[in-house]
């Protein structure tokens, strides 16, 4: 039996709420070894996020409608990765993408099938290892 849409939205958000506390430990702790790479952080479930973390000076570089298509950008990103490619079956689950842009380094990581965390880094970042860490 498949779950009711109100169901979904249920399991999502349990899904996001279950990793509320981690995400802001992990913001901390990457704030404390990486000299400020974190740009943004960002958790999202199915037609909801929320921005966790953003420094300063990207807050600054936007206005806050610019600010939040871009936040709305890389939650569209992460929903695009499926956790199941059909034809990749035999590889597992998606745990994690990372894209490698000329000044910024975007790392998703699915929570669920709608939901899922969002980090972005100056491309110096030495934080990847530790997030990886986090998770796996």
């Amino acid at each position: 039996m498949t779950d009711t849409p109100a169901e979904e939205l249920e399991d999502i958000d349990d899904d996001l709420e279950d990793v509320s506390e981690e995400v802001e430990a992990i913001v901390d702790h990457i704030q404390e070894g990486d000299e400020g790479r974190l740009r943004m952080a960002i958790k999202y479930g199915a037609d909801d996020h929320e921005t966790v973390y953003v420094r300063d000076d990207v807050a600054d570089q936007f206005s806050e409608a610019e600010l939040e298509e871009r936040v709305e950008t890389l939650v569209m990103k992460g929903l695009g990765d499926p956790a199941h490619e059909g034809a990749l079956f035999d590889f597992g689950n998606l745990d994690a993408t990372v894209r490698w842009y000329d000044a910024v380094v975007v790392a998703h990581f699915p929570v669920g099938e709608w939901s899922g965390l969002v980090f972005t880094f100056d491309r110096e970042t030495e934080s990847l290892d530790a997030l990886v860490d986090q998770f796996f």
